[in-house]
């Protein structure tokens, strides 16, 4: 498809924002279980111009053409500007062109613009390229009180030990700023830690701490010749017991998929993905928003159901039915979770779990939704088990997670339940050791 090129001249001066999406679930003690939402960052630039009448019309008519297609255009983050000279797709962030007006009809305004940087990851080296040694400087902790207060006053310390903050300035040049932010993509915002070294001679103690970024977002504002200023905030990160789970942590993501099986083709989904297209037994399922609710069934507990919701916004859903009829009410649908490897944005194989399947039903179609249920038949059972093998192996399949609960220092385990009694965990062990070994139940 053709996009226009959006080529109109713009300020030196303007502001670019690096924006991830990472959940962070906390943990005992001050630890963190973390992952990232999106694979890839969204990017925002904030352009500023000050246009003559001609200029002014010529900006007003490229708005009017992109925003009256709902499109998208081309815009190439010029080396001259600051930028990396990569050319992005990308559309406006809102619906409104707003101007000041000036004398002599001059007008003066900024437009914000959003793209998908997916830029490969470059390898980056430590955070030691120059700060200012002034800083902001935090110590934290985290204790649980009685939320009334009274005589008694009840306190628990939640964690046992401090978390440490930094907030860091660095130098308005070009090269910090492009080192900065390539460091920040490397990392995807919050979601990976890293080593950090207080150094010193810039005010430090001289000791190296396991860090993260404490902001998903990183701005900058731009400068002639692609100078920028702009403070980072570090925050301390209490590490894993075992550093191979810490490593396997961050390079291992779930992902959910949706399949509706349709005669003349299928829909395939990615959940809420930034990443544009990923293949799965040989089709290729397309990042877009996904939502469901939890599992549940009628009151005579015959059916189990689960309600998703699709974007109709592009008119998808909509199309399918006005095509080919409404195909789509007692289609296959399944939900399957897969790990991705968020190095090579492989799935990782032998991974996968069907997390729900059934027939689709409750079609609801509007201008920015589609709303339907996956319905199970139940069989008149009260509930519907979940999947699970019966062996004499315990069933935990990441050794050191929160279902096995081993904090020891032993790096290893067969899932035998003679290895988990050695390491004084059997009584998280999730197996079946009475069972014969050739015997597998798989419900």
């Amino acid at each position: 498809m053709e996009y226009p090129v959006f080529d109109i001249p713009y300020q030196d001066a303007y502001t670019s924002v690096i924006e991830f999406n990472t959940t962070i679930n906390e943990k005992m003690k001050g630890h963190e279980q973390r992952y990232p939402v999106w694979t890839y960052p969204k990017r925002t630039f904030t352009l500023k111009f000050d246009k003559n009448p001609k200029g002014r019309q010529k900006l007003e008519e490229f708005f009017i053409k992109v925003m009256g297609q709902a499109g998208k255009f081309y815009f190439t983050w010029e080396k001259s500007k600051g930028g990396n000279g990569k050319k992005y797709l990308c559309n406006f962030d809102t619906d409104s062109f707003k101007q000041n007006l000036k004398d002599f009809g001059f007008s003066e305004c900024e437009i914000d613009i959003v793209t998908i940087d997916d830029s490969p990851v470059e390898q980056v080296g430590e955070l030691d390229f120059y700060y200012k040694a002034e800083c902001d400087f935090v110590l934290e902790f985290y204790t649980i009180v009685d939320k009334i207060f009274t005589s008694r006053n009840e306190r628990k310390a939640w964690w046992d030990e401090p978390k440490r903050s930094w907030t860091l300035t660095f130098e308005k040049n070009a090269k910090v700023r492009k080192q900065l932010e390539e460091f920040f993509i490397a990392k995807r915002g919050k979601f990976r830690s890293f080593k950090w070294t207080w150094k010193k001679e810039l005010g430090g103690d001289g000791k190296t701490y396991n860090v993260r970024f404490d902001n998903d977002s990183l701005k900058s504002e731009i400068e002639t010749y692609g100078f920028g200023a702009m403070e980072v905030k570090i925050k301390e990160v209490f590490p894993n017991e075992n550093p191979l789970s810490e490593v396997e942590k961050d390079e291992i993501i779930p992902r959910k998929l949706l399949k509706i099986d349709l005669q003349g083709g299928s829909v395939y989904v990615l959940d809420n993905e930034t990443l544009e297209s990923l293949r799965y037994n040989g089709e290729d399922y397309i990042g877009a928003p996904l939502t469901f609710d939890e599992i549940k069934k009628d009151d005579s507990s015959s059916v189990s159901k689960l309600n998703i919701q699709l974007s109709n916004v592009a008119l998808a859903i909509s199309g399918i039915i006005g095509q080919r009829g409404d195909v789509i009410t007692n289609a296959p649908a399944v939900l399957t979770l897969v790990f991705l490897d968020l190095n090579t944005n492989i799935l990782v194989p032998g991974t996968k779990q069907v997390l729900y399947a059934g027939r689709c039903n409750n079609l609801k179609l509007d201008y920015e939704n589609a709303t339907m249920d996956i319905e199970t038949a139940l069989g008149g059972y009260e509930i519907q088990a979940p999947a699970m093998k019966y062996r004499t192996t315990c069933q935990v399949r990441r050794f050191k997670d929160c279902r096995c609960g081993y904090t020891g220092e032993e790096t290893s385990c067969d899932r035998t339940f003679e290895r988990c009694k050695e390491l004084g965990n059997h009584e998280n062990f999730r197996g079946y050791p009475q069972m014969y070994n050739e015997l597998v139940i798989k419900v």
